[in-house]
């Protein structure tokens, strides 16, 4: 039971203020804090009786002549949330002592409760993570009803829509200086809790938002999605993720880069989304962009997934097809060459400004790629499969 692991703790701070002994049973008359702590785990007779009545007793010296272990002052129930769990003892002659009673049973009701709400928090952030290791590393397959019963315990629903947000942190650029100038590593829990706070007031903003720190680099967000919401959801993603990066920045110089999965439905559509979010963070992270948000439904990166994604027969075919122009001396240049082509949109003028050559040294170069691939890079479809082929070759 939580009082038994803060009653010594609460009973040494009240006795500095009130400079009473003091002492605390739990709710079977058993100290389990006490100023004189020879006192612990002895039975308080009188504890029974107040727990008993569930009202506060008064005990002159006549009174505990006879009982053990139990001296003249004041005792009083501990309530939480109406409910008895233990009994708070004050030594002395009660009529000295009992305009501090009140005083002292609110200040350890409010410090029990505190440290209850601590530890009931505590443990549905651990039994939520244990929830979102199953939903994104397990076979859904398999365990699909359990983990909706267990969500259902949790107070999370499955039927409804979500997306995962995939937020990652740059750790390289996290500044927690101490005083030599080296990274404090005692400071970092206090950023971390100061980051999932953050977090959780820009991206949660819906009782069945999910939320869990994956690692000491990543957080997700399983962010539930109306039918309404979905048109918008890449770009309040995006204000959200300048303003944390903004937070980042203002406080500790550091930075993070957040990916959006898709909008799925159901258990596997959590592990599918997530999935998905890591993909996309993976190959954003690649691009030569200044702006760390990236977005599964981008069709820059549906490209960069459909260049990664190919089945191993299409990968052994590109393979043939490159062999020759992989084993020429140009290669680079060459590929080079055709992969600014198509970032022209295959015209001829604009991509020889671009690579500061003549037209007539550009057309040499889509000639010796054709002779040395087979392909007639005068046609689209030649030409992706050619493009489709180098990137896939690059990556």
């Amino acid at each position: 039971m939580i009082l038994d692991q803060i009653a010594q703790t609460i009973v040494d701070h009240t006795s500095e203020i009130i400079e009473y002994p003091i002492i605390i049973t739990d709710d079977k008359g058993t100290i389990i804090g006490s100023t004189d702590r020879d006192r612990l785990g002895s039975l308080h007779i009188a504890s029974i009786e107040v727990l008993r009545k569930n009202r506060t007793i008064s005990y002159e010296p006549g009174d505990v002549k006879a009982l053990d272990n139990v001296l003249p002052g004041i005792a009083t129930p501990i309530l939480l949330n109406d409910a008895v769990i233990g009994v708070l003892g004050i030594a002395g002659e009660p009529d000295s002592i009992k305009k501090y009673v009140q005083l002292v049973k609110s200040h350890v009701e409010l410090m029990f409760h505190e440290s209850f709400k601590k530890e009931t928090s505590a443990l549905e952030t651990k039994a939520l993570d244990t929830l979102v290791q199953y939903l994104l590393f397990s076979s859904p397959d398999e365990e699909s009803d359990t983990m909706i019963e267990y969500g259902r315990m949790l107070g999370y629903r499955f039927d409804l829509d979500r997306v995962c947000i995939v937020i990652e942190l740059d750790l390289l650029s996290l500044q927690l200086p101490d005083k030599d100038g080296s990274l404090d590593k005692s400071a970092f829990p206090y950023f971390q809790k100061d980051l999932i706070e953050q977090v959780k007031q820009l991206f949660v903003d819906h009782r069945q938002d999910i939320f869990s720190l994956l690692n000491l680099e990543q957080l997700i967000v399983l962010k539930t999605v109306q039918p309404h919401e979905q048109e918008l959801l890449a770009g309040k993603t995006e204000q959200r993720m300048r303003k944390l990066n903004q937070f980042l920045r203002d406080k500790h110089q550091a930075g993070a880069s957040v990916a959006l999965g898709n909008v799925m439905s159901g258990v596997a559509g959590i592990k599918q989304s997530y999935e998905n979010a890591v993909r996309t963070l993976k190959i954003g992270k690649r691009t030569p962009t200044s702006n760390p948000f990236y977005h599964y439904n981008d069709w820059e990166i549906t490209l960069e997934l459909l260049t990664q994604e190919l089945t191993p027969p299409v990968t052994d075919q590109f393979g043939v097809m490159l062999q020759a122009l992989r084993e020429h001396a140009n290669y680079e240049t060459l590929s080079s060459t055709f992969l600014a082509y198509c970032k022209c949109n295959l015209n001829l003028s604009e991509t020889a400004r671009t690579l500061f050559i003549h037209r007539n040294s550009l057309n040499y170069r889509l000639d010796k790629l054709s002779e040395l691939t087979g392909l007639d890079l005068s046609t689209f479809e030649h030409s992706l499969l050619l493009y489709i082929a180098l990137r896939n070759a690059r990556d």
